[in-house]
């Protein structure tokens, strides 16, 4: 576990997207890259820690990932960064119970922030299609 203390927490996201950014979902995925090539460093980290929070589910997570997650949520818990401390707190219990083995998900965990990660995907309602219909006669023709 890393002990993050300013700049290196971005880059140790900054690596961990490059390493491992293929395996978070893509809506994640994309919200973390737009938000790495931002200038706001407390944002960076809130976000990262929320990404890896919201994508924790994912079959194809690694283990690294979980890994960050706690090191993000500690170094927000110890700093009380955007008055996240209690839900960094949560955040990081949730990443331990992973490391031990226990499952991603489970009754009473936080919910996915709205604010900080990708907002879920929205499938479009499906229009029903009009029937077709019969060709006129001559239709096509001169």
């Amino acid at each position: 576990m890393a002990t993050f203390s300013g700049v290196d927490a971005t880059q140790a996201l900054l690596t961990f997207t490059i390493t491992h950014g293929s395996k978070l979902p893509s809506d994640q995925r994309d919200f973390l890259t737009q938000t790495l090539v931002g200038t706001d460093f407390l944002r960076k980290v809130i976000v990262g820690m929320e990404v890896l929070y919201a994508s924790r589910g994912a079959k194809s997570f690694p283990k690294p990932g979980v890994e960050l997650m706690h090191d993000l949520a500690s170094f927000v818990q110890a700093n009380n960064f955007y008055g996240l401390q209690d839900r960094a707190l949560k955040l990081m219990a949730v990443a331990q119970r992973m490391l031990q083995g226990g499952a991603a998900e489970a009754e009473g965990d936080e919910p996915i922030s709205a604010e900080y990660s990708a907002p879920a995907p929205v499938e479009a309602p499906v229009a029903p299609m009009a029937p077709a219909s019969a060709p006129t006669e001559g239709a096509g023709q001169p």
